[in-house]
Parts: structure tokens; C-alpha cells; sequence
């Protein structure tokens, strides 16, 4: 963080996904600063890149993940970045020094303190490597399904509360 007072609104980097209200989708032009963010949190990276297949990479966050999706024309789900969970979406607003949501989202029981969701980072960060990386395996996904079924996965059934849409 830089300043005492956050600069931008979380709504300038993040926006709800149409799939999930446990989904969130990041602004192009905000991709590359959220990786750097995700980078520096000592989490490891899973990804999957193979000829004649699309491009994912996933890092574990809290009870969620941020995917990272690069399509080749075969996916219903377009290339870009996805944070999966509103601890991992409030936890990237602390770093970003982003105005986080004032209520609680859709979905989401109570607002948690940033002291915290730091300590479950500092937790997550002593796990087992392995665990961790099949955990951000879970949030790769070609399609709205797959994302469902990895929020699924990641936060539980009630997590699922809206029906996938094609566009994202």
C-alpha cells in the first residue's frame, strides 16, 4: 500500500462476472498490475500451456484463487483474468490500495477485517506446496461451467447461486 487513503474504487479494477457473484473480472488494463500483486504474495503458480490448447495459470488465495485464461479461439470463455471469492477480491484491494466494497456482496456472509484475511495469507502461506497447487487447479476453466464448478470446488455449494451465462 501506498497511501493511507485508497485511491481508486474497487469497481475501476474489478467487475462482478455474470457467471458467479463469487466471480469477479479484471479489467484489462488492470491485468498486469494484479498479476505483479498475486506474484509477490509467495503463493505458487499452477498453468497449463499446450499446443493446440488454451493457456491458463492459477495461484491459490485464501479460500479462492485468480485464474488467468489466454484463449486460441476454442473457449466460450473470453482470455482475461478472474479472481474467485470475495476474501481473495478484498485481500487484492488491501495490496492494490483499492476502496473495497462498503457492504457485504452478494453472497458473502460478513465483511472480514484486513487484519484478518493477512493472517490466513500468512497461514496459507506455510501449506502444503502440493495442496496449494491443486487448489489453483481447481479455478483453470475453458468455459462457465468449469468456473462454476470450480467456485463449487473452491467455496462450497452455496457459492452457487446464479446460472452461468455465456458471455462472462
Amino acid at each position: 500500500m501506498t497511501s493511507s487513503k485508497p485511491s481508486r474504487a474497487w469497481s475501476e479494477v474489478f467487475r462482478r462476472s455474470r457467471i458467479s457473484p463469487y466471480v469477479f473480472v479484471v479489467a484489462e488494463d488492470a491485468a498486469k498490475e494484479v498479476d505483479r500483486v498475486v506474484a509477490g504474495l509467495g503463493l505458487p503458480e499452477a498453468s497449463s500451456n499446450s499446443l493446440f490448447d488454451n493457456a491458463h495459470w492459477a495461484t491459490p488465495l485464501l479460500d479462492g484463487a485468480v485464474a488467468r485464461l489466454r484463449t486460441y479461439g476454442w473457449s466460450t470463455l473470453p482470455s482475461g483474468t478472474r479472481v474467485y471469492g470475495h476474501r481473495p477480491l478484498r485481500l487484492l484491494c488491501h495490496f492494490m490500495d483499492l476502496q473495497p466494497p462498503t457492504r457485504a456482496l452478494s453472497g458473502e456472509r460478513s465483511v472480514p477485517e484486513v487484519d484478518q484475511l493477512l493472517a490466513d495469507l500468512d497461514r496459507q502461506r506455510q501449506a502444503d506446496t502440493a495442496a496449494l497447487l491443486a487448489q489453483a487447479g481447481m479455478a483453470m476453466a475453458n468455459d462457465p461451467q468449469e468456473v462454476l464448478a470450480a467456485v463449487r470446488a473452491l467455496l462450497g455449494d452455496e457459492a452457487i447461486g446464479t446460472v452461468a451465462e455465456a458471455s462472462v
